[in-house]
């Protein structure tokens, strides 16, 4: 469900990450919509990617106040990568849904990404976390 719903939001491309394990799936934004800061991504154009279903986690870039709400509300820990320096701090890697409402945070939090991505978020607001 919740990666139906990644892949339908507009303008994203399904592609395999260049970055990430074999089988994750990377959202990444054509040329003209990649407008973004260099940190809303994660290589090239890609902003996030899920993995594959025996994980279902997610790794994706967010501001950085949203960085900071997500893992004080426990849905998600700094990107591995990002800790060492690889990769901007504002990848994290979001834990997988277990439930619709999981699903609906997990939508919002990749929305923002997403928006994140496409250069949306000049002062971004907190994305209020339920959970």
């Amino acid at each position: 469900m919740f990666k139906e719903k990644a892949f339908a939001l507009p303008f994203v491309e399904r592609c395999w990450s260049g970055i990430s394990v074999p089988g994750a799936e990377a959202l990444v934004l054509p040329v003209a919509h990649a407008c973004g800061p260099r940190e809303a991504f994660m290589i090239g154009r890609e902003f996030a990617h899920v993995h594959p279903a025996h994980d279902g986690s997610s790794h994706l870039m967010l501001p950085p106040s949203v960085v900071e709400e997500l893992i004080a509300k426990g849905w998600g820990e700094p990107h591995p990568m990002a800790r060492l320096g690889y990769i901007p701090a504002t990848a994290v890697m979001a834990f997988a849904p277990r439930d619709e409402n999981e699903v609906d945070v997990m939508l919002r939090l990749l929305t923002t990404s997403w928006d994140f991505a496409r250069g949306k978020l000049a002062n971004p607001a907190p994305v209020h976390i339920h959970g």
